[in-house]
């Protein structure tokens, strides 16, 4: 629960600063600016990442995750990029400590 709590304030931190574009309209909310989205879009997925990846070393439930084979299914579906994948597995540390 700490963990997950750190992250939700990591992503509040990050919304809360994001730049955004004031509507002409002053009843229309403000939205976030394209290089404030992209940049939330991307925290976002790293922080569902790094959770993911924290389970699977903690939880024997999850540890397949860690496996070559989970590592290829996380770039099947989107949740890390081949470059990343490649970086986390030619990384000199146990697959448990991947997530660091």
């Amino acid at each position: 629960r700490r963990l997950q709590g750190r992250l939700n304030d990591l992503g509040m931190g990050l919304s809360a600063h994001a730049a955004r574009k004031t509507p002409a309209d002053p009843s229309e909310p403000a939205t976030y600016t394209q290089g404030s989205r992209q940049l939330l879009e991307l925290m976002g997925r790293y922080i569902r990442l790094f959770n993911l990846l924290t389970y699977a070393s903690f939880t024997r439930s999850h540890r397949p995750i860690l496996t070559p084979r989970g590592m290829r299914r996380l770039v099947e579906r989107g949740l890390l990029t081949p470059a990343e994948r490649k970086a986390l597995v030619n990384a000199e540390v146990p697959a448990t400590q991947r997530h660091n």
